[in-house]
Formats: C-alpha cells, structure tokens, sequence
C-alpha cells in the first residue's frame, strides 16, 4: 500500500483507501470514498431552558450542533460530558441518573438535526481521557449501558443516536457494542493519549483490540512531543488502514500535530474533528482546525447530500 521511493520516506497514498467494510452512520459512510469530517459541541447547558446558553443562544449545546450542521459538518459529535450533569444532593450523580440525563440530551439534538440528515454521534469522555464524566471505567460501562437501554426505548417515538463513542478503557466494549448494534447504533472505539504519542506498535494494538470486540470505527488521538511522533502517527494510520477491515481514525493532537488533521485522509484516516469557527476556545480537543479548512480536503460535494433524516446505522 505504502511505496518508497529512492532516499525518501513512504509515499501516503493518494487519498485513503476504500475500506473492506465501511461504516454508515446515518447518512454518512465513514472509510468510503471521503473524507468524513465531525463537530463537537462543547457548551455546558443543552438549550436556552438550561445553563448559560440564553434561549436558543450560540452557547448552548443545541445551538452549536444546528450550527456546525450549516457549516457542512458530516457529522455531529454531542459531548454528553461537558454537559451539566444532574446533582443528587451533594453527591456525584450515579450511573443510571447521567444515562437518564445523557438521554434526554440527545432526544432533544437528534431531533432537531433529523430535518437536516446530519448524523449524530454520542459521547460521554471520561476524565481519565480528556474529558468531564467522573467515572471509572465500571461505572463508566454501565452508564453507557444503561444509556442504550434507555435509547432502545426511545427508538420509533423521537429520533436518537446514530452513534456512541465506547472507550477502550472501560473495559466493556465489546458487550456495550454487541448491546448497541442489537439497536442499530453504530460504535466509534476510542482511546486517547493527553501526554504522549505510544510507541507504534502499541497504537496499532489498541486499533486492532477495538475491530476484534466489534467497534465500527476504531479511533485514538495522541499528543506529540515532536515532528517526529506526528509522522509516526500518520504512518500508524497507513499502516493500520492496510491491516485492519474497519474505518481507523489516528489523530495527533494539539498545534503540531494539526497536520494530521489535514493530511489525515491521505494516509488512510477516516474522521477528522473541526469547529465551526477559528476561535480555538471552541475546540473540544487542541489543534482542531476551523471546518472551513478541511471542506475543500473532503471532495465531497455536499450539494448532493441528502436533507432528510438519517436511517439506522449499519455496519457493512
């Protein structure tokens, strides 16, 4: 897949391969013909009735997911754990009451994004990863599955997700994938790195652990120290996109490794992350660039994108 040419390094292909079996989340196919390219929401309160987003205003969670849909994202990313969560007293809320939260979040974002056919992914990021849910890995797991119980109920009244971020972490992906599919939801496996790039062969081995318990999209973001582990981060992506039947997604992060954002693609990595603007405060993981500069890397013409609502996800 990879050629060398005389004195230099492996040439990426021209443009990532067409996977074996390539992922559909709603109306977008993640490891076909394009690039796929997704906005996180980043606010604390899910609309104007919540938090500080001021009714239908630019900082709530709601608002912010209508807008990176207008701006062309293939695919929209709720971040359950920057949300507010639910207080029990003084305590940390329990596993069941953030999946009941978590719910109701997306009930309210997958049905406003249903008119545009923008899919919707869910995610609730652990601390231990980046993110703002106070759970271990336990605990972790079974909000997850609480929260596909919760969705299975929900399915055929109101649209819900079209996707669900399972980190490796937890432990429990394979059940959580297995349960998830039984409802049409796709899983995106993640793994995420704040302090380093891992040696190579360790990356690789947590995308392979991700396809072999069943995830649809295998993912893991790193954080570079040098030039050097963000071209070791691309060509794992190359050479995880020769090995592996799934769509991969590897991502250096941070503003060195922002080139991997844009070059990505040609190495063989499915899904990039963007914000609508260029204000980096808007980011949800540093060195996201602003949707506008990777519209034009995707080749994708989104004037023929369907509006209407996005089926079920299927993994091909």
């Amino acid at each position: 897949m990879i050629e060398a040419s005389a004195g230099a390094g492996p040439v990426p292909p021209p443009g990532s391969p067409r996977c074996p079996h390539p992922a559909r989340i709603g109306t977008t196919e993640l490891g076909g013909d394009h690039a796929v390219i997704a906005v996180a929401t980043t606010a604390d309160a899910l609309d104007g009735a919540r938090g500080t987003g001021g009714a239908g205003g630019s900082d709530s969670a709601l608002a912010q997911a209508l807008a990176a849909s207008a701006a062309g994202a293939d695919l929209v990313e709720l971040r359950l754990d920057l949300l507010a969560p639910p207080t029990e007293g003084l305590a940390p809320a329990a596993p069941e009451a953030l999946a009941s939260s978590w719910h109701e979040a997306i009930l309210v974002v997958a049905a406003a994004l249903a008119p545009t056919g923008t899919p919707l992914l869910a995610t609730a990021r652990s601390r231990r990863e980046g993110g703002g849910a106070a759970l271990a890995p336990r605990e972790h797991a079974e909000a997850l599955g609480a929260l596909i119980d919760l969705q299975a109920g929900g399915r055929g009244e109101r649209p819900i997700a079209d996707a669900l971020d399972v980190e490796l972490s937890t432990g429990a992906l394979a059940a959580l994938a297995e349960r998830a599919h039984e409802e049409g939801i796709a899983v995106v496996a993640s793994s995420h790195d704040f302090t380093a790039t891992p040696p190579d062969e360790e990356m690789l081995e947590r995308l392979e652990r991700m396809e072999a318990d069943g995830a649809d999209c295998a993912k893991i973001a790193v954080m570079p120290r040098s030039e050097e582990d963000v071209d070791r981060a691309l060509q794992v992506a190359a050479r995880a996109r020769a090995s592996l039947s799934i769509p991969v997604a590897v991502i250096s992060m941070g503003e060195r490794g922002r080139r991997s954002r844009l070059e990505g693609w040609r190495y063989g990595s499915a899904l990039t992350f963007a914000t609508v603007t260029a204000d980096p405060a808007t980011a949800s993981a540093p060195g996201q660039p602003p949707i506008a500069a990777l519209l034009p890397l995707s080749h994708r013409d989104r004037s023929k994108t369907a509006s209407k609502p996005g089926g079920s996800p299927q993994a091909d």
